[in-house]
């Protein structure tokens, strides 16, 4: 069982770069922990993949310009 202060974390933590809002994601914390946590380490990976992707594009257009 999660403190207040870790659910209010979780939440500002959910709540951060979505459309959620505090209160929302507080809800959601509180009655579906498993969940929230579930979106946020979803939100994470996505970002992390969308920065490699964004990195290997980088090395793409490099590779092209020393083609051209």
């Amino acid at each position: 069982m999660m403190t207040e202060e870790e659910q209010r974390e979780l939440a500002w933590h959910l709540a951060e770069g979505s459309e959620l809002g505090f209160e929302k994601a507080l809800k959601l914390v509180q009655f579906e922990p498993a969940e929230a946590k579930k979106l946020i380490r979803e939100r994470e990976e996505s970002e992390k993949k969308q920065e490699e992707l964004s990195r290997a594009f980088k090395r793409l257009r490099l590779a092209a310009r020393e083609l051209f």
